[in-house]
């Protein structure tokens, strides 16, 4: 069934599929041949042990196993979340009243594919997971920018230097080298012979889709994030679809989203430019979501403090 929304983006509940379990086995291929149509996937009261392994099994069939894995280790490492499980971690911890904006967990340097979710208990007056669906042939996204690092050499790196450069400064070279039309907010020197580091606002660059197989525009933290007009677009969004949460007197944006102080410009872009549909989700207990992270941005509505407990985990890979 589709219906028009307010906002521009339909919401269409022909892309999702609740996926049974057999008993038999066989929801591996099953998921992926739902993924490989660019759905997403909702299996429905399964313990997180069972989450954990069916996130393995598909991860591993898209060679994505080792990835998985990393950044797994990863939240433990940096601190900002912990693990739940073995491949799954708490999602960040929100303020009150705060939402969060649709994007693609990531940035085009690590070019994660797969994003799940798995719900032990949501039962506060909002919550709720909204999935939007990237438009990726849209001529909008040559008016969007990535938050990235670029790299300037005044002479050629070996092949460790090169291995080096992607390990210090999270740079490829030479495919992230400094372009004219980069936007330069920064520069640092490194400890390798002429080279320099440039943090840079650059149009965005398409990344390889395992699942779909082939080249997409993705938008990714490193988009979404920087966008001052994000946070007014999804505002909008939640008012116009009777999911926004406000205190007495309204919400301060600020409140809404504690990533402002990372705001770096202002793109101008509408979500009916930006998106095809989106799939609204109430998450329940025992619920494993699964998605292209490529295609697929994720965002979660806020909530009234007090009103209840929810505890979501993620994976990625």
């Amino acid at each position: 069934m589709e219906t028009n929304s307010d906002i521009g983006v339909l919401e269409d509940t022909n892309k999702i599929r609740i996926l049974e379990r057999s008993g038999r086995g066989g929801e591996v291929d099953a998921i992926l041949a739902l993924l490989q149509q660019d759905l997403v996937v909702r299996l429905k009261n399964i313990d997180a042990t069972e989450a954990d392994e069916l996130m393995r099994k598909v991860a591993d069939r898209l060679g994505l196993g080792e990835q998985l894995e990393l950044q797994a280790a990863f939240a433990a490492y940096h601190g900002h979340r912990h693990n739940i499980g073995k491949y799954f971690m708490s999602v960040d911890r929100r303020n009150d009243y705060q939402a969060i904006p649709p994007h693609s967990e990531g940035s085009s340097f690590i070019g994660m594919q797969l994003a799940a979710f798995y719900c032990y208990e949501n039962t506060t007056d909002g919550g709720v997971t909204i999935l939007m669906n990237v438009d990726g042939s849209s001529a909008i996204w040559q008016s969007l920018r990535e938050y990235v690092k670029k790299g300037m050499v005044s002479r050629s790196l070996s092949s460790n230097e090169i291995a080096r450069v992607r390990s210090l400064y999270q740079v490829n070279m030479p495919a992230d080298v400094l372009r004219d039309d980069d936007q330069i907010l920064g520069k640092r020197s490194t400890d390798i012979p002429g080279l320099t580091i440039f943090n840079v606002l650059a149009m965005p660059k398409k990344t390889y889709s395992r699942i779909l197989t082939r080249e997409l525009y993705v938008l990714w933290d490193s988009i979404s994030n920087i966008d001052g007009d994000s946070v007014i677009q999804y505002t909008n969004l939640l008012r116009q679809c009777g999911l926004l949460k406000e205190p007495p007197g309204g919400l301060d944006l600020q409140k809404l989203d504690n990533t402002s102080a990372q705001h770096l410009w202002r793109s101008g872009v509408h979500y009916s430019h930006l998106f095809k549909c989106k799939i609204t989700l109430k998450l329940s207990p025992g619920d494993f979501v699964l998605l292209n992270n490529l295609t697929w941005a994720h965002s979660v509505s806020n909530w009234s403090p007090g009103s209840g407990i929810r505890k979501i985990a993620a994976a990625f890979a």
